[in-house]
């Protein structure tokens, strides 16, 4: 049985969890539960624990602050943290810190706890067949932690980095992507702030790497780049040392990947449920999906809604999309242009319900540019008579349907020859041009340029960036 131990600060809710959540079936038992902290790690001192469950707002030391004294004192015990959806901004500090999952406190349905405490027992089996650590010196030294380096700028230099003191006289072993590495750690956990790299280059101390077989660290280490630096990495301007596990990294990577999030993307339901958007968030933050697929969905849909006349804010945030390098930062400017949209449709007097559909509508007309789609094709998609939608949509974006069908194809277009390379007559052909001397004639009369000459150009609203980044 995997040995669990349970830590939050309200007794009833601690009982509850223990008879409600489903350990049994799982393979664990609750070996104690504790209203702190400091009682929790005093009574580790004597007892094997698997699994330890934390709250993490308590009184006196913080789940935060538990989780990092367990990881330095019992490395052999995992960690789950117990939330609720108003704590959800702490969830991925959490996870970072080593922490293999979340239970929600407000979503005690038995089918998520089931899947939840399967992929919690899962992580743990995988964990098991890991070979144990006491082992020999020579080979527990095979895990060791590596310090890897990102540039964030197509210009940056290797240069720059054997400038910085810790690193000067340290080998530095190059990736792809402009990245490089070193096989000792050299910034310290304080995660302290190289002013001199400034907001060029993201440095990550990677801990529990398998050292034995270099080939198989640059492979490791590319992934980590590829897909997961996106999603733990906070750009703030400064160069701040990022500590990550990379335990997690190579199970991510043997599951199939998930496409659930784009289906809760394109329902829109997030748009007024609160609940719907953090759980969205979420799923997106734990599935990781590939960043350049994540951000391009999420491009194409927001840059289809500069259509809507009545959006007074949408030029303005349009504006902001290229400079979105991680996904913390796709969560802020999905919260913003989230509270804007709704301020938009909340004045229309239309029912919330009937705007989300007006929504659903643009992107399933978005998705469709190539099919020749009616307006009652449009209705009908979202259960409406085509009267109705059509007196709805007007009221919703302050154009008819067929001239915001007009203004999305050009748009598109727009958004296509800057972002891509693909051939002007297949961006004709993806936005509904049948005729592509038609499209260009009619870009012309939009832009005053021919889409060749707009390419070029380059607009204000370029390219949303590549990952990693400096692929750009």
């Amino acid at each position: 049985m995997i040995r669990a131990i349970l830590v939050d600060d309200e007794h009833i809710v601690r009982k509850g969890l223990i008879h409600i959540l489903p350990w049994q079936k799982h393979g664990m038992e609750v070996a104690a539960d504790f209203e702190g902290g400091e009682k929790a790690l005093a009574w580790m001192e004597n007892e094997h624990v698997d699994l330890l469950v934390t709250d993490l707002s308590m009184p006196g030391m913080s789940g935060f602050d538990l989780i990092r004294t367990v990881k330095e004192r019992f490395p052999n015990t995992e960690t789950a943290i117990l939330t609720c959806h108003q704590d959800f901004q702490y969830v991925q500090d959490a996870l970072r810190l080593g922490a293999i999952d979340y239970i929600v406190k407000t979503e005690l349905d038995d089918d998520k706890l089931d899947r939840l405490f399967g992929r919690i027992a899962e992580k743990l089996a995988h964990k098991e067949e890991k070979p144990v650590r006491t082992q020999p010196a020579a080979a527990a030294s095979a895990h060791s932690s590596v310090t890897l380096l990102l540039a964030l700028k197509p210009d940056c230099k290797v240069h720059e980095l054997y400038a910085q003191p810790a690193l000067k006289d340290r080998p530095l072993v190059a990736l792809p992507g402009n990245a490089w590495f070193t096989e000792e750690l050299a910034f310290q956990p304080e995660a302290e702030s190289q002013a001199e790299l400034s907001s060029r280059w993201a440095v990550f101390c990677l801990h529990q790497v398998a050292l034995k077989d270099r080939s198989r660290i640059k492979g490791l280490l590319e992934t980590y780049i590829r897909r997961h630096s996106f999603y733990v990495l906070e750009h703030t301007g400064k160069a701040s040392a990022v500590h990550d596990s990379m335990q997690d990294v190579l199970l991510w990577e043997t599951k199939q990947p998930n496409e659930e999030w784009v289906k809760d993307w394109r329902q829109f339901d997030w748009l007024y449920q609160d609940e719907a958007f953090q759980s969205m968030m979420a799923q997106i933050a734990e599935q990781r999906p590939d960043p350049n697929k994540l951000s391009g969905i999420m491009h194409q849909t927001v840059w289809s809604w500069r259509s809507m006349q009545r959006w007074a804010e949408r030029e303005k945030l349009l504006g902001e999309l290229g400079g979105l390098q991680t996904w913390a930062q796709w969560q802020d400017f999905l919260q913003r242009v989230r509270r804007s949209l709704r301020s938009m449709l909340e004045g229309s007097g239309i029912d919330k319900d009937i705007t989300a559909r007006m929504v659903q509508s643009i992107e399933w007309s978005l998705l469709r540019l190539d099919e020749g789609i009616t307006q009652e094709e449009a209705a009908a998609a979202v259960h409406l008579s085509r009267g109705y939608f059509s007196d709805c949509f007007k009221r919703t974006t302050g154009a008819t349907y067929n001239d915001f069908m007009r203004m999305l194809r050009m748009d598109q277009a727009k958004r296509l020859l800057v972002q891509t390379g693909i051939a002007i007559q297949e961006i004709a052909a993806r936005c509904g041009f049948a005729d592509e001397s038609y499209f260009r004639k009619l870009f012309r009369q939009e832009t005053g340029r021919s889409p060749r000459e707009f390419r070029e150009k380059q607009t204000v609203y370029g390219d949303y960036l590549r990952w990693p980044p400096a692929l750009k």
